[in-house]
């Protein structure tokens, strides 16, 4: 604990001397990286001001129309692509933005999956334990089974009615990719990011590249009583640190020329005066370090109560029904909780082998399961705030901090599965193999991103013949234009699957304590991705 609070302490630390500025929640992280303070000076005004938190948009100008041959005297015209120019005369002018689709939308890419990968943690199974029974012949109480029970599995029996079990687990998951690109450098794409209605144009294609370091760890107490012998309830309490780093940065845009004059804001140029002077032609086309953003919080998260019942028992097979139901106690807005309830029922099927030699029991497991949730902030769109800056020569509409989700929506449905097997050796200890499934999104989808591409016409290479777009991933794009430009750009809400392997180890310590030892192995490349995630856990039986 003390390392996890001196590494945000010292993560916050370095980005406030970096931009100046901490975000306020986890889930503001990414938005927060890609705002900066922007000192302008607009056209015919020598005071230069400060756009506070502003986010780097391309913009579009309306005003009245002039005659580019004779623009007004002193005051350089203002031009745009395609014919006309503006004029420069002061209140005639508004500077309009469009909030920056792409960020917002890889933000609620990330808060959705991190969300799903909060309310589908494998927990340690509270049957994942020395089970014993009464042996009608002796009267003494002797092993249930040769096998000490599965680890992300349900297992199927229940521990006996007045027994209690306990359970402390750790988990730590570090995402590395995005639908198979690392999350060291996404390039987010947007298509067309504005139009200039006076002139019916459409801005070029713009890219923005971002780099996150984004982890989860859960440490969980699990409780379980045996109210009867059938039927056991459970409560799960989790503690959860959830920490994000983000970077904006390369913001580019592919085409236009700006066509300054004298300094003036120009449409297809980003957010004015926001471009170094050393960017591409120097009006505005290429923004190099946008911003930084990190934080981390340590907390309690969503509490978990489980139901179980044994509907069928034999000497061999065994069949639970059961339910989860997960309480929104959590820090939604820190990536602590799912911000509402879920609920999965489920299906728990255990079998067991005749003992082989050596001791050996070889016990098939399988556990099928529905989750369903609510609304919720992580479901939502993080939204910038619109702002005007009055000036003595225009009116500039831009958007920035803070953020704010307009409405709630659903977190994805997920139908999970897991099917395996414990290998147990004279129930002492076991090797646990399994296979995980989660389907997400049959019904409610998950937002997602999807790597595109869209042509670019580059000002200064004249058009050529339709060319396939190197964008990859098995698309042929075919553009008129002389250039593709790719990225991440909106999915929409969509399904998708997550599998991965446990590979796990368990170890009779002593009596009825049992320490376990697992990895589980991502095989896909769908969403958020952490590929190896280390599980840890110790549980013990009373009577």
């Amino acid at each position: 604990m003390f390392k996890k609070v001196a590494l945000v302490t010292m993560t916050v630390l370095l980005v406030r001397a970096a931009n100046g500025q901490s975000p306020n929640s986890v889930y503001q992280v990414l938005m927060d990286s890609a705002t900066l303070n922007i000192p302008v000076t607009p056209t015919n005004q020598s005071t230069a001001f400060t756009l506070m938190n502003a986010l780097p948009n391309v913009f579009a100008i309306t005003g009245t129309a002039a005659n580019c041959a004779n623009p007004p005297k002193n005051s350089p015209p203002t031009a745009v692509p395609g014919p006309g120019c503006f004029t420069t005369t002061p209140n005639t002018l508004t500077y309009n933005q469009k909030p920056n689709t792409a960020i917002p939308i890889a933000d609620a890419a990330l808060s959705g999956s991190i969300a799903t990968a909060l309310s589908t943690i494998p927990i340690a199974s509270p049957g994942s334990a020395v089970l014993k029974k009464i042996d009608p012949a002796s009267g003494q109480e002797v092993p249930a089974s040769g096998t000490l029970g599965p680890i992300f599995a349900e297992r199927a029996e229940t521990i006996g009615k007045g027994r209690f079990f306990i359970g402390l687990s750790n988990q730590d998951f570090h995402f590395t990719s995005f639908n198979g690109k690392s999350l060291n450098n996404l390039t987010l794409l947007d298509k067309n990011v504005v139009s200039a209605p006076l002139f019916g144009a459409t801005s070029n294609p713009v890219t923005y590249s971002i780099g996150m370091d984004v982890r989860l760890s859960q440490d969980m107490a699990f409780l379980t009583y045996g109210v009867t012998d059938r039927f056991d309830l459970s409560v799960g309490l989790p503690e959860v640190h959830a920490a994000v780093q983000a970077r904006t940065y390369n913001g580019l845009i592919y085409g236009g020329n700006g066509l300054g004059v004298g300094g003036c804001w120009c449409s297809d140029t980003f957010t004015p005066g926001a471009a170094p002077s050393g960017d591409i032609n120097g009006q505005g086309m290429t923004l190099f370090n946008i911003g930084n953003g990190a934080l981390g919080k340590t907390g309690f998260g969503d509490i978990l109560v489980r139901g179980k019942y044994a509907a069928f028992v034999s000497p061999k097979t065994v069949v639970a029904v059961g339910a989860d139901v997960r309480l929104p106690t959590g820090d939604a807005k820190n990536y602590l909780g799912i911000g509402t309830t879920a609920v999965r029922p489920f299906l728990a099927v255990s079998r067991y082998s005749k003992e082989l030699s050596h001791g050996i029991v070889i016990s098939p497991h399988f556990n099928a399961g529905w989750q369903f949730t609510g609304k919720s902030i992580l479901g939502g769109l993080l939204t910038s705030t619109a702002e005007t800056a009055l000036t003595t020569s225009a009116t500039i509409n831009y958007y920035g901090s803070p953020y704010y989700t307009p409405t709630k929506d659903y977190l994805p449905d997920v139908f999970s599965w897991v099917g395996g097997a414990e290998i147990g050796v004279g129930g002492r200890s076991d090797i646990v193999v399994d296979v995980l499934g989660n389907e997400i999104g049959w019904i409610h989808g998950i937002q997602n991103m999807t790597w595109d591409g869209v042509g670019a016409n580059i000002i200064g290479v004249s058009p050529t013949s339709a060319k396939t777009s190197p964008c990859g991933n098995g698309m042929s794009l075919v553009f008129e234009q002389t250039a593709a430009v790719c990225g991440f750009v909106n999915a929409g809400r969509v399904w998708f699957g997550q599998y991965s392997g446990a590979f796990g180890y368990k170890l009779r310590v002593t009596h009825n304590l049992v320490a376990t030892f697992n990895m589980l192995t991502r095989f896909d490349n769908n969403g958020l991705t952490a590929r190896l995630v280390p599980f840890y856990g110790l549980n013990y039986t009373f009577r």
